[in-house]
């Protein structure tokens, strides 16, 4: 029998679960490029960051994809402001994580649904994600649910005198 996914707000409970899966996103994100480094305190930084975030709904959004009481997935949504352009708020998804063994069962695309769903309602009409360069696996999941590429970002390490 399939377990059954559940989808919603991330809640206090959820905090260490969440933290540690967001921080396996950023260690992956660490073989992508050198430049995405983790702290050693990053742990810590991210339960701080998602439970303030949590609490901010008007600017943010935090998703959990839950099968059989356990958090398989997380979502975290920031609203930005963009008052040059039209519509004037745009919605960053600036982590996204499923757990490997609960990849390509469309958790992912029931999170992006469900986050889209949330953002319509809040009257927000544009939505993108950022993630490393060379992480092939999100630009196509990305492509694949309708999104395209529509900036880039390029950086370099300013090294010291």
């Amino acid at each position: 029998m399939k377990a059954q996914i559940e989808i919603r707000r991330m809640e206090e409970r959820d905090l260490g679960t969440a933290a540690d899966l967001v921080l396996r996103l950023k260690r992956l994100n660490e073989e992508f490029d050198s430049v995405f480094e983790v702290a050693e305190d990053a742990r810590e930084k991210i339960e701080e960051m998602l439970a303030r975030f949590a609490s901010d709904r008007e600017n943010h959004l935090v998703m959990v994809a839950e099968s059989g009481g356990k958090v398989v997935g997380i979502v975290f949504v920031t609203v930005v402001d963009r008052s040059f352009y039209s519509p004037k708020e745009e919605a960053r998804i600036v982590d996204f994580y499923i757990m490997p063994e609960f990849r390509r069962k469309g958790i992912g695309k029931m999170l992006i649904e469900r986050v889209t769903r949330e953002l319509n309602e809040k009257g927000v009409r544009f939505v993108t994600a950022e993630f490393p360069s060379h992480n092939l696996i999100a630009l196509n999941f990305y492509r694949g649910i309708g999104f395209r590429e529509i900036l880039s970002v390029y950086g370099k390490p300013i090294e010291e005198d």
